[in-house]
């Protein structure tokens, strides 16, 4: 896969997110059998933990807004290298059951193959996350 294609999926996912396309529509930026991961503890943050599948993506997403109000999400960096991709930025959310705010720099690590992501994995302030969820 050359780096172009990579940078044109991730940028592709970021468009339907902001754009506020459907979970249906945002989950086909994924492979059916896609390797999904937000370190953390799923019993104190539901929206966290592993994910398998195009599915479990698209109820990441239809779900999400149970649990958490996004007040801000910036992209700083992007960094591709063929199939491999890197997004810095900054996050800012409320988190819904507890009304507590978490603000949080964040690294997503991208896998892209025949033009979907297979691998996908999102690194924040876990403990920031989980205090404030609990």
């Amino acid at each position: 896969m050359s780096t172009e294609k990579t940078l044109e999926a991730i940028r592709g996912l970021f468009a339907k997110i902001s754009a506020g396309q459907s979970p249906e529509s945002i989950s086909e930026s994924f492979s059916q059998d896609v390797d999904w991961s937000i370190p953390g503890a799923p019993s104190i943050a539901p929206w966290v933990g592993e994910r398998k599948g195009r599915q479990a993506v698209a109820a990441f997403y239809r779900d999400l807004g149970q649990y958490i109000q996004p007040l801000s999400f910036n992209i700083t960096t992007l960094l591709t290298e063929y199939e491999r991709g890197v997004a810095l930025g900054s996050l800012e959310c409320k988190v819904l059951g507890t009304g507590k705010t978490v603000s949080s720099e964040f690294a997503i690590e991208f896998e892209v193959v025949n033009d979907l992501i297979t691998r996908y994995r999102f690194f924040e302030n876990s403990y920031a996350v989980a205090m404030a969820a609990h």
